[in-house]
């Protein structure tokens, strides 16, 4: 009895420990959060005030206010959902076409094809940019939306990767049932594999809209309008050579960061169970 006591208590204190560390990160990790949400609301006087104030006083709306005048934002996000909602539907489409072909396919060289293709993921993408931005030149797509999307759209080995895991686990005998009520391959992916994917793709879809909705370096390299800028491009433009206004880029950043939070809350529940269900814990 004294040792189940001793087990108990033991336990008791790995979960303080474990409890305390966890509340110590969540803090340190929210903190820039709530700066960069106090700052949005503060007038520009108070943004460095010693020691800082964390409930604006006032309370002011002026930062968004210039945000929006004083530079085409709207047009920005206009721009940015638009992109985002392109690649994720490329994604989507061609990632799940690649990975039912490498799980449940037959054809000469399939693994070896597969692991060549996941050995893409250990070539920094900034290796890829050139050769990336010359067939953009060489296409005369240069400053276009093309440019942008085309080479994120056409699925990528981590997408891939996550759906062939999450696909290995649906049972074959359904492919085999589908032939037999004389289903082609085609039918059979998109009316009984694809629609079982559906917690894998909600995770592949997250993945993709914050990976496109913060992508910077690649539109900051294809485009040089106004017009074609996204989002993070007009938060670096906020940023001036000398100084910097930083009440209106907290309120930017608000602005850019609110639509992220709100998909991740809304989609964490088929993420998790992506997670747990295609083995990759």
């Amino acid at each position: 009895m004294t040792l189940t006591k001793q087990v108990i208590a033991l336990k008791k204190i790995d979960a303080v420990i474990i409890y305390t560390v966890l509340s110590i990160m969540t803090i340190i990790v929210i903190i820039p959060f709530l700066w960069m949400t106090s700052t949005a609301f503060k007038p520009q006087k108070q943004t460095f005030k010693f020691p800082p104030e964390w409930i604006p006083a006032p309370f002011t709306w002026d930062n968004f206010a210039r945000v929006w005048n004083e530079m085409p934002f709207g047009h920005y996000i206009l721009n940015t959902i638009f992109i985002t909602l392109v690649i994720l539907i490329g994604q989507l489409l061609f990632s799940s076409m690649a990975a039912y072909s490498f799980s449940r396919l037959e054809f000469p060289g399939r693994n070896l094809i597969f692991v060549i293709f996941i050995g893409s993921l250990m070539i920094p993408e900034i290796v890829t940019m050139i050769p990336q931005y010359l067939i953009m030149r060489e296409l005369g797509w240069l400053n276009t939306f093309k440019a942008i999307t085309t080479p994120q759209m056409f699925g990528n080995a981590f997408g891939v990767f996550l759906l062939r895991q999450y696909l290995i686990g649906i049972p074959k005998e359904l492919d085999e049932a589908a032939k037999i009520d004389g289903s082609g391959i085609i039918r059979t992916f998109t009316t009984i594999i694809l629609p079982l994917t559906k917690p894998a793709l909600s995770t592949l879809a997250v993945f993709t809209l914050v990976k496109s909705w913060n992508s910077f370096l690649w539109p900051l390299v294809v485009t040089t309008s106004q017009q074609k800028f996204v989002l993070t491009i007009g938060l670096a433009n906020l940023n001036g050579q000398y100084s910097a206004d930083w009440a209106a880029i907290m309120a930017a950043s608000f602005i850019a960061l609110l639509p992220i939070i709100v998909l991740f809350a809304f989609f964490q529940r088929f993420f998790i169970q992506s997670i747990q269900m295609s083995g990759l814990k």
